[in-house]
């Protein structure tokens, strides 16, 4: 088994008659192409808050090297603590606590190698599902279809126009109720949609809380029948309110496997090509997971070559 060269400890010569002084060696640490890719917001994890506080265990990603995260919420506003508690690059139990600052991204500084937890804050907006109600208005003098459209984001076909049989003399209740059949039977509604009402009244409620669709709308109107009112536009009656999502991702701050006292790094390479700019080096004596490096250029997913004196 070959056994790794230890340059720690052990002195040189110096031209002063007895004095010695340490030895340095320069180590070379490699990132492969496939770990050192480009940075991502959500790498790690994305967490719907909640109204109270929340432990995050599953659905969690290690990033593929020890680098380190950051955080970011979906809307303006977000604050409270994310703290993370994982291992560094030897195995050792760390924790970091990073505020929420709306949708600006905050920025770790310790490298993690394995995420095991994520202590989530409480919610500051309450989520909302969309609630859109549409009015039947008309009584049917002539038997056929009715022309519903219905408009929605991320809808699958929207605008979609589903027609509705309707009889003679079907009055606004029965005209809605109608509707409200043909929409609760439609795939591509009933999967953002339930549909309830109740008279003359067509109503959507959006299955999960989103950002307010101002597009979201059910027309009606004459297709083949007569006797229908056209009503173009319905009414948002409960605006949507997003759930307040954090993501944890992993920023650009690679992990190095050395505890320094100094910023010791000679030369850093992207992709075999020399970085022109010094990267940033912090450094820690006592703990591992506060020594990183941050290359000048981002990285893209090429290999990282760092040489370091050790």
């Amino acid at each position: 088994m070959r056994v790794g060269f230890n340059p720690k400890g052990g002195n040189i010569k110096t031209d002063v008659p007895g004095l010695s002084i340490d030895r340095a060696f320069l180590a070379h640490y490699q990132v492969a192409a496939a770990d050192a890719v480009a940075v991502s917001a959500n790498g790690v994890a994305v967490a719907n808050l909640g109204a109270a506080t929340q432990s995050k265990t599953t659905g969690i990603t290690n990033p593929a090297v020890p680098r380190a995260l950051s955080i970011v919420g979906n809307v303006a506003g977000i604050t409270g603590d994310v703290v993370v508690t994982g291992k560094n690059f030897a195995l050792e139990t760390i924790s970091e606590t990073l505020a929420l600052n709306g949708v600006t991204t905050v920025q770790g500084s310790k490298a993690f190698k394995e995420v095991d937890s994520i202590a989530l804050p409480v919610q500051v907006h309450t989520p909302v599902a969309q609630v859109e109600t549409a009015t039947a208005v008309g009584t049917i003098s002539t038997a056929g279809n009715a022309a519903v459209v219905v408009t929605a984001a991320g809808m699958t076909g929207s605008p979609k126009t589903i027609s509705v049989a309707v009889a003679l003399s079907d009055n606004a209740s029965a005209i809605a109720g109608k509707i409200r059949t043909a929409l609760a039977a439609d795939v591509d509604v009933a999967a953002l949609f339930v549909v309830s009402g109740a008279t003359d009244k067509v109503i959507l409620t959006a299955k999960t809380p989103a950002a307010n669709d101002a597009t979201l709308n059910i027309s009606i109107d004459n297709g083949t029948c007569a006797g229908i009112t056209t009503a173009a536009s319905s009414a948002d009656t409960t605006a949507g309110v997003p759930y307040d999502i954090v993501s944890v991702g992993f920023n650009d701050k690679l992990g190095l496997p050395y505890k320094l006292a100094h910023n010791t790094v000679r030369d850093a390479f992207l992709n075999n090509v020399k970085e022109g700019t010094t990267p940033t080096v912090t450094v820690s004596t006592t703990a591992i997971e506060s020594n990183t490096i941050d290359l000048n250029s981002a990285l893209d997913g090429h290999v990282v070559d760092v040489y370091l004196y050790v």
